[in-house]
């Protein structure tokens, strides 16, 4: 899901630093939903000319309608993520053995990705949907392109050959980091997506790996290292895919 927030001034060090990522725990909850939640603040998602302080405004006033809610009835829910929600979506990810992976340095949370869109889908063990999400203040730094690398270097370890994001037909950002990455584009919805006063169409953005013998092997555990680094990179303004519902919020 995605935005265009102004991106803070560059530090003239970022080059020099490193990232690390790791899996997601419950105690991040509370950082996945904020990050999430400041990608709803201003375009694509907000209707054309509402000010960040309006956005804002909405933003806290639906969050308390939900702030202690792990669940919502709304389908197809496009909203805040509370705290609640953001525990369930890292234990459901634990419980499907689905990476969900956060991006940190110095103790700071600048990102994460999920991929638990389509988990539920029949006879699509071998592919993964991602959705990612980059705080505003490192979006455009290649936190998002790093989460990305690590799902396609390491989607072997899972036995994933199929990579797949669906995203909104206006976040140029996400489109165009997704394609740096190797994504190409797979198909589109035409106007799927209604949302915030707009209609627009879902673009399906897709990566074919190695083929990997699918041998099923339920006792297999997630091998995913504890840390991995790697220096920060410029790149373009990055903001979120837009996710599968169970992306946003556990219906």
């Amino acid at each position: 899901m995605s935005l265009a927030l102004p991106l803070a001034e560059k530090n003239a060090n970022a080059v020099s630093d490193v990232i690390a990522l790791r899996p997601a725990t419950t105690q991040d909850a509370a950082s996945v939903a904020a990050i999430y939640n400041a990608s709803l603040r201003t375009q694509p998602y907000q209707p054309d000319g509402v000010s960040e302080t309006d956005a804002a405004r909405w933003l806290a006033e639906e969050l308390a309608k939900v702030k202690d809610k792990d669940a919502v009835r709304h389908t197809n829910y496009v909203g805040p993520m509370s705290v609640p929600m953001a525990k369930l979506q890292i234990e459901l990810h634990q419980f499907h053995r689905r990476p969900m992976m956060v991006a940190t340095q110095r103790g700071e949370t600048l990102g994460w990705l999920g991929s638990l869109g389509l988990h539920d889908r029949p006879g699509l063990g071998g592919l993964f949907e991602l959705a990612y999400y980059v705080a505003p203040r490192w979006r455009g730094r290649g936190v998002g392109t790093r989460l990305i690398k690590y799902l396609v270097t390491n989607a072997a370890t899972w036995r994933v050959d199929r990579l797949m994001a669906m995203v909104w037909s206006d976040n140029a950002a996400s489109l165009s980091v997704l394609r740096r990455a190797g994504f190409s584009t797979w198909g589109e919805l035409p106007g799927a997506v209604t949302a915030f006063g707009k209609r627009r169409d879902m673009v399906l953005l897709g990566m074919t790996l190695e083929d990997i013998a699918h041998e099923p092997d339920d006792d297999r555990e997630l091998a995913i290292a504890d840390a991995t680094v790697a220096p920060l990179m410029a790149d373009p303004p990055e903001s979120a895919v837009a996710a599968h519902t169970t992306d946003a919020a556990a219906t």
